[in-house]
């Protein structure tokens, strides 16, 4: 009987950690591009022209804070075997 608890109280806490960490993200690009000119002097120039881009995303879909997130969760695990038993009942009429 302790276990049940323990299972939940994990649960609880791997969700939670999951949606405290979701959200923005922010990725940093860096391109080097190394192009030769002819110079005056008949050699070649060798000129490098670095540029660096940070581009933010932020994850499409509804925005829900930690206890709302849970309790979503939670209702979905409770109603899956309904589901999968609706699913089963549709599938065979």
């Amino acid at each position: 009987m302790r276990r049940a608890p323990m299972l939940l109280l994990v649960c609880f806490l791997t969700l939670n950690a999951v949606s405290a960490t979701s959200g923005c993200s922010s990725s940093t690009t860096t391109t080097t591009r190394t192009t030769e000119q002819p110079s005056s002097e008949g050699g070649t120039t060798t000129v490098q022209t670095t540029e660096t881009k940070t581009t933010e995303q932020q994850t499409s879909g509804p925005s829900v804070g930690i206890l709302s997130g849970t309790i979503h969760a939670i209702g979905f695990i409770l109603a899956l075997p309904f589901k999968i038993i609706g699913g089963l009942i549709q599938l065979i009429f």
